[in-house]
């Protein structure tokens, strides 16, 4: 697991939702595996952006899928 990571769960341990969010964000763009996007999906859960996190989730799915 990547330091980024790694730091991002203990904001959100923290309650620091938003700082994981931003660390997260930028990790995808480099890193788009499925669990970086879906630990993204979980975090925009948490914050009410089920919108957000429903894309994510779909793009997991559609990942897996091919």
């Amino acid at each position: 697991m990547s330091s980024t990571i790694e730091r991002a769960r203990a904001y959100q341990v923290q309650g620091q939702t938003l700082r994981a969010v931003g660390l997260m964000q930028n990790l995808v763009e480099t890193e788009p595996t499925n669990d970086n996007l879906t630990f993204l999906a979980d975090l925009y859960m948490q914050q009410g952006l089920f919108d957000d996190a429903a894309e994510l989730y779909l793009r997991v799915v559609k990942a897996e899928l091919r």
